[in-house]
């Protein structure tokens, strides 16, 4: 008889262990899930800086245009490089 309770008990041990393995599965996909939608807005926040900086860069060129006073057909032939 004691050999059937201990079965017993190391049977209700595996069921406690698998149900605490299940839960962790669980919150594992939900981590998973969670980290996966932080890289895309981390994609997003890089994307928009780089469209960001590119902008300043454009003004910064044009303000630098404006300011030489040259003609566009002179600037494109200097960027041209003839």
């Amino acid at each position: 008889m004691a050999r059937r309770v201990n079965k017993a008990a190391i049977q209700a041990k595996i069921d406690k262990l698998e149900e605490q393995i299940s839960k962790l599965q669980e919150k594992t996909v939900a981590l998973q899930d969670e980290q996966d939608k932080l890289q895309e807005e981390l994609k997003a926040a890089e994307k928009a800086e780089k469209e960001a900086a590119q902008k300043a860069q454009m003004e910064a060129i044009m303000k630098a245009v404006k300011k030489s006073r040259k003609s566009p057909e002179e600037i494109l032939t200097f960027l041209s490089g003839n």
